[in-house]
Protein backbone atom coordinates (compact mmCIF):
# COMPACT_ATOMS: atom_id res chain seq x y z
CA UNK A 1 0.00 0.00 0.00
CA UNK A 2 1.21 3.47 -0.90
CA UNK A 3 2.33 5.52 2.07
CA UNK A 4 1.68 9.25 1.83
CA UNK A 5 4.53 11.43 3.05
CA UNK A 6 3.74 14.32 5.36
CA UNK A 7 6.46 16.67 6.54
CA UNK A 8 6.30 17.81 10.15
CA UNK A 9 8.47 20.90 10.26
CA UNK A 10 9.79 20.76 13.80
CA UNK A 11 13.28 20.51 15.25
CA UNK A 12 11.81 19.16 18.48
CA UNK A 13 12.22 15.35 18.56
CA UNK A 14 9.60 15.05 21.30
CA UNK A 15 6.93 16.54 19.05
CA UNK A 16 7.90 14.20 16.20
CA UNK A 17 7.60 11.19 18.48
CA UNK A 18 4.15 12.33 19.61
CA UNK A 19 2.81 12.68 16.05
CA UNK A 20 4.29 9.37 14.93
CA UNK A 21 2.56 7.65 17.87
CA UNK A 22 -0.75 9.30 16.99
CA UNK A 23 -0.73 8.26 13.29
CA UNK A 24 0.45 4.70 13.87
CA UNK A 25 -1.72 2.44 11.73
CA UNK A 26 -2.37 5.00 9.00
CA UNK A 27 -0.69 4.73 5.60
CA UNK A 28 1.38 7.82 6.37
CA UNK A 29 5.09 8.38 6.67
CA UNK A 30 5.85 11.34 8.89
CA UNK A 31 9.07 13.02 7.82
CA UNK A 32 11.12 15.28 10.04
CA UNK A 33 13.70 17.84 8.93
CA UNK A 34 16.44 15.26 9.39
CA UNK A 35 14.85 13.14 6.63
CA UNK A 36 15.28 15.88 4.00
CA UNK A 37 18.21 16.39 1.66
CA UNK A 38 18.47 20.09 2.57
CA UNK A 39 17.82 22.00 5.80
CA UNK A 40 14.44 23.65 6.21
CA UNK A 41 14.62 27.34 5.31
CA UNK A 42 14.40 29.67 8.28
CA UNK A 43 11.00 31.20 8.94
CA UNK A 44 10.85 34.18 11.29
CA UNK A 45 8.21 33.46 13.93
CA UNK A 46 7.13 37.05 14.44
CA UNK A 47 3.38 36.44 14.68
CA UNK A 48 1.44 37.78 17.64
CA UNK A 49 -0.45 34.49 18.05
CA UNK A 50 0.20 30.77 17.88
CA UNK A 51 -2.13 30.60 14.87
CA UNK A 52 -0.14 33.15 12.88
CA UNK A 53 3.18 31.44 13.51
CA UNK A 54 1.90 27.94 12.72
CA UNK A 55 0.37 29.05 9.43
CA UNK A 56 3.44 31.03 8.41
CA UNK A 57 5.71 28.02 8.89
CA UNK A 58 3.40 25.42 7.34
CA UNK A 59 2.71 27.39 4.15
CA UNK A 60 6.34 28.38 3.59
CA UNK A 61 7.72 24.89 4.13
CA UNK A 62 4.98 23.25 2.02
CA UNK A 63 5.82 25.45 -0.98
CA UNK A 64 9.53 24.79 -0.46
CA UNK A 65 9.26 21.00 -0.05
CA UNK A 66 6.36 20.21 -2.38
CA UNK A 67 4.85 18.04 0.38
CA UNK A 68 1.83 18.25 2.59
CA UNK A 69 3.39 19.97 5.56
CA UNK A 70 2.40 20.27 9.19
CA UNK A 71 3.72 22.96 11.51
CA UNK A 72 2.83 23.74 15.06
CA UNK A 73 3.22 26.64 17.37
CA UNK A 74 2.60 25.84 20.97
CA UNK A 75 3.47 27.02 24.40
CA UNK A 76 2.54 27.71 27.97
CA UNK A 77 0.21 30.51 29.06
CA UNK A 78 0.40 31.24 32.80
CA UNK A 79 -2.50 33.08 34.42
CA UNK A 80 -0.39 34.97 36.98
CA UNK A 81 1.95 36.16 34.21
CA UNK A 82 -0.84 37.59 32.03
CA UNK A 83 -0.47 34.70 29.57
CA UNK A 84 3.33 34.69 29.39
CA UNK A 85 5.51 33.11 28.14
CA UNK A 86 2.95 32.44 25.37
CA UNK A 87 4.41 32.61 21.87
CA UNK A 88 7.86 33.07 23.40
CA UNK A 89 7.71 29.79 25.35
CA UNK A 90 10.44 27.94 23.43
CA UNK A 91 13.16 30.57 24.04
CA UNK A 92 11.79 32.53 26.97
CA UNK A 93 14.97 32.23 29.03
CA UNK A 94 17.09 33.59 26.18
CA UNK A 95 14.83 36.62 25.82
CA UNK A 96 14.60 37.32 29.55
CA UNK A 97 17.08 35.24 31.59
CA UNK A 98 16.44 34.93 35.34
CA UNK A 99 18.97 36.50 37.70
CA UNK A 100 21.32 34.30 39.67
CA UNK A 101 22.90 30.94 38.86
CA UNK A 102 21.14 28.32 36.75
CA UNK A 103 20.25 24.93 38.16
CA UNK A 104 22.95 22.21 38.06
CA UNK A 105 20.90 20.47 35.37
CA UNK A 106 21.51 23.43 33.04
CA UNK A 107 25.26 23.28 33.55
CA UNK A 108 25.31 19.55 32.82
CA UNK A 109 23.19 20.13 29.73
CA UNK A 110 25.53 22.79 28.38
CA UNK A 111 28.47 20.41 28.70
CA UNK A 112 26.50 17.61 27.04
CA UNK A 113 25.39 19.85 24.19
CA UNK A 114 28.95 20.32 22.98
CA UNK A 115 29.41 16.55 22.85
CA UNK A 116 25.97 15.30 21.83
CA UNK A 117 24.58 18.02 19.56
CA UNK A 118 21.22 19.74 19.07
CA UNK A 119 18.97 17.44 21.11
CA UNK A 120 21.10 17.97 24.21
CA UNK A 121 21.04 21.68 23.48
CA UNK A 122 17.24 21.57 23.36
CA UNK A 123 17.18 19.91 26.80
CA UNK A 124 19.47 22.63 28.16
CA UNK A 125 17.19 25.39 26.92
CA UNK A 126 14.17 23.59 28.40
CA UNK A 127 15.87 23.59 31.78
CA UNK A 128 16.69 27.28 31.54
CA UNK A 129 13.09 28.03 30.65
CA UNK A 130 11.95 26.07 33.70
CA UNK A 131 14.35 28.04 35.88
CA UNK A 132 12.89 31.24 34.45
CA UNK A 133 9.35 30.08 35.22
CA UNK A 134 10.15 29.11 38.80
CA UNK A 135 11.78 32.49 39.38
CA UNK A 136 8.82 34.38 37.86
CA UNK A 137 6.34 32.56 40.14
CA UNK A 138 8.40 32.73 43.32
CA UNK A 139 6.05 33.42 46.22
CA UNK A 140 2.87 32.97 44.16
CA UNK A 141 0.43 30.66 46.04
CA UNK A 142 -0.86 27.45 44.49
CA UNK A 143 -4.34 28.89 43.99
CA UNK A 144 -2.94 31.53 41.63
CA UNK A 145 -0.58 29.28 39.64
CA UNK A 146 -3.11 28.18 37.04
CA UNK A 147 -1.82 27.67 33.51
CA UNK A 148 -2.79 26.39 30.10
CA UNK A 149 -0.78 24.50 27.54
CA UNK A 150 -1.94 25.52 24.05
CA UNK A 151 -1.09 24.05 20.65
CA UNK A 152 -2.03 25.14 17.14
CA UNK A 153 -1.38 22.74 14.26
CA UNK A 154 -1.59 23.97 10.68
CA UNK A 155 -1.57 21.56 7.74
CA UNK A 156 -0.73 23.06 4.33
CA UNK A 157 -1.04 21.57 0.86
CA UNK A 158 2.06 21.33 -1.38
CA UNK A 159 1.05 24.60 -3.08
CA UNK A 160 1.10 26.43 0.25
CA UNK A 161 -2.66 26.73 0.72
CA UNK A 162 -4.02 25.86 4.16
CA UNK A 163 -5.87 22.55 4.39
CA UNK A 164 -6.65 22.70 8.12
CA UNK A 165 -5.82 24.52 11.32
CA UNK A 166 -6.74 23.13 14.75
CA UNK A 167 -6.27 24.14 18.38
CA UNK A 168 -5.72 21.97 21.45
CA UNK A 169 -5.69 23.05 25.10
CA UNK A 170 -4.86 21.50 28.46
CA UNK A 171 -5.45 23.20 31.82
CA UNK A 172 -3.27 22.63 34.88
CA UNK A 173 -1.11 24.57 37.26
CA UNK A 174 2.59 25.24 37.75
CA UNK A 175 4.30 23.35 40.54
CA UNK A 176 7.08 24.73 42.72
CA UNK A 177 9.64 22.03 41.82
CA UNK A 178 10.41 19.73 38.90
CA UNK A 179 8.89 16.25 39.02
CA UNK A 180 9.33 13.42 36.54
CA UNK A 181 11.74 12.54 33.76
CA UNK A 182 9.45 12.14 30.75
CA UNK A 183 8.17 14.64 28.22
CA UNK A 184 9.98 17.85 27.39
CA UNK A 185 9.67 21.61 27.73
CA UNK A 186 7.76 22.73 30.82
CA UNK A 187 6.36 19.23 31.47
CA UNK A 188 8.26 18.70 34.77
CA UNK A 189 6.51 21.78 36.23
CA UNK A 190 3.06 21.41 34.65
CA UNK A 191 0.80 19.72 37.23
CA UNK A 192 -2.19 18.05 35.60
CA UNK A 193 -5.74 17.84 36.92
CA UNK A 194 -5.81 14.03 36.79
CA UNK A 195 -6.28 14.01 40.58
CA UNK A 196 -8.98 16.68 40.44
CA UNK A 197 -7.82 20.07 41.68
CA UNK A 198 -5.29 18.44 44.01
CA UNK A 199 -1.67 17.50 43.45
CA UNK A 200 -1.91 15.36 40.34
CA UNK A 201 1.07 14.07 38.37
CA UNK A 202 3.09 16.42 36.22
CA UNK A 203 3.15 15.90 32.47
CA UNK A 204 6.69 14.55 32.90
CA UNK A 205 5.43 11.81 35.27
CA UNK A 206 2.96 10.39 32.73
CA UNK A 207 3.52 7.49 30.37
CA UNK A 208 3.55 8.57 26.70
CA UNK A 209 0.06 7.19 26.07
CA UNK A 210 -1.25 8.92 29.21
CA UNK A 211 0.20 12.23 28.08
CA UNK A 212 -1.26 11.83 24.58
CA UNK A 213 -4.71 11.29 26.10
CA UNK A 214 -4.83 14.65 27.92
CA UNK A 215 -2.23 16.95 26.38
CA UNK A 216 -2.88 20.04 24.29
CA UNK A 217 -0.99 18.55 21.35
CA UNK A 218 -2.75 15.22 21.74
CA UNK A 219 -6.10 17.02 21.51
CA UNK A 220 -4.96 18.94 18.43
CA UNK A 221 -3.61 15.79 16.77
CA UNK A 222 -6.93 13.98 17.36
CA UNK A 223 -8.79 16.84 15.67
CA UNK A 224 -6.42 16.55 12.72
CA UNK A 225 -6.49 12.73 12.45
CA UNK A 226 -9.57 12.51 10.17
CA UNK A 227 -7.90 14.87 7.71
CA UNK A 228 -4.62 12.94 7.81
CA UNK A 229 -6.57 9.69 7.39
CA UNK A 230 -8.22 11.21 4.31
CA UNK A 231 -4.80 11.96 2.84
CA UNK A 232 -3.77 8.36 3.46
CA UNK A 233 -6.88 7.10 1.59
CA UNK A 234 -6.54 9.51 -1.34
CA UNK A 235 -5.90 7.76 -4.71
Amino acid sequence: MRRVEVLFGTSNPGKLRELRRMVAGLSLRVLGPEDLASPLPQVVEDGATFEENAEKKATAWARWSGLHTLADDSGLCVDALSGAPGVHSARWAELDPPPGPSSPVCALGEAASAELGPEAGRVTLDEKNNDRLLHALRGVPDALRGAEYRAVLCLARPDGSVLASVVGRCRGRIGDARRGTGGFGYDPLFVTHLAGEGAGPTMAELLPEEKDAISHRGEAFRKLLPILAGLARAP
